[in-house]
């Protein structure tokens, strides 16, 4: 994998991050990840692709559940907050984060006007998985001269995430 690569990789990576948290508009992804539209395009259904294939089903409805918690209590407070405001700013600086909460929700909910399908959550150790994907694919490509070192630096990679490699496993 070339260096090309493995920055749209990364790329790839932080617009799925982005799309976890409900930030799933080819245009708002653009403006957070500094790209083109029609990348930030591309990038989404390569995300969305990658979700259909994996992950489990359980595990992304209760992460997609506990997220809906979350920005429900964000609304209570930020509606606590409004009612006891000492100023037009108070109130104001409460009411877009209720705006902003409101707009998550709609998302994760699937009731986004703009967006015909509710977000998937994936799981983290699918995101794990695919991060060790990545370096493999790395490996592979390398000459042979240079994957010894790029073995050491794979099993590093994937002790440093908690994974007990045995010798000779990664070749």
């Amino acid at each position: 994998m070339g260096k090309q690569s493995i920055k749209r990789e990364e790329i790839i990576l932080r617009c799925e991050d982005y799309m976890l948290r409900g930030y799933d508009r080819p245009s708002e992804l653009s403006q957070l990840l500094g790209i083109a539209y029609n990348s930030a395009k591309q990038y989404v259904e390569i995300v969305k692709a990658r979700w259909e294939i994996s992950g489990d089903p359980e595990k992304r409805e209760s992460a997609r559940s506990e997220l809906i918690r979350k920005a429900e209590e964000v609304v209570k407070e930020a509606w606590l907050l409004k009612s006891n405001a000492k100023n037009t700013m108070e109130k104001v600086s409460a009411l877009r984060t209720i705006l902003h909460a409101i707009e998550r929700l709609t998302k994760l909910q699937g009731l986004d006007t703009n967006n015909q399908e509710a977000p998937v959550i994936m799981s983290l150790e699918f995101q794990r998985q695919r991060e060790i994907q990545m370096l493999a694919a790395q490996f592979h490509q390398l000459p042979e001269g240079e994957k010894k070192k790029a073995q050491k630096m794979i099993q590093d990679e994937i002790k440093k995430r908690g994974m007990k490699v045995e010798e000779g496993e990664v070749e």
